[in-house]
């Protein structure tokens, strides 16, 4: 937000913070209704359901059932790959 404010003279820093939070916002929203969010230049988004698993227990080193869940993936652009 405070680069946002820097980079633009003209918004305050109320704004600065409104246009930064809209953003996250319509991001997060997106990802709820797991839309692929693509950011070019930076990368993109994507929710995936990851299965039922076996793990182990690091406390008892016992097995036991991870439970699926959904996940978000970041994917980089090149772009910033190569930074």
């Amino acid at each position: 937000m405070q680069a946002v404010y820097e980079a633009h003279g003209g918004l305050s820093l109320a704004d600065a913070r409104r246009v930064v939070d809209l953003i996250f916002d319509t991001v997060k929203a997106r990802l709820a209704r797991r839309e692929k969010v693509l950011l070019s230049g930076f990368g993109s988004f994507r929710v995936v359901e990851r299965k039922e698993r076996i793990g182990v227990n690091p406390k008892t080193g016992r097995p036991m059932i991870i439970r699926g869940r959904l996940a978000v993936r970041f994917r980089p652009a090149g772009r910033l790959r190569s930074v």
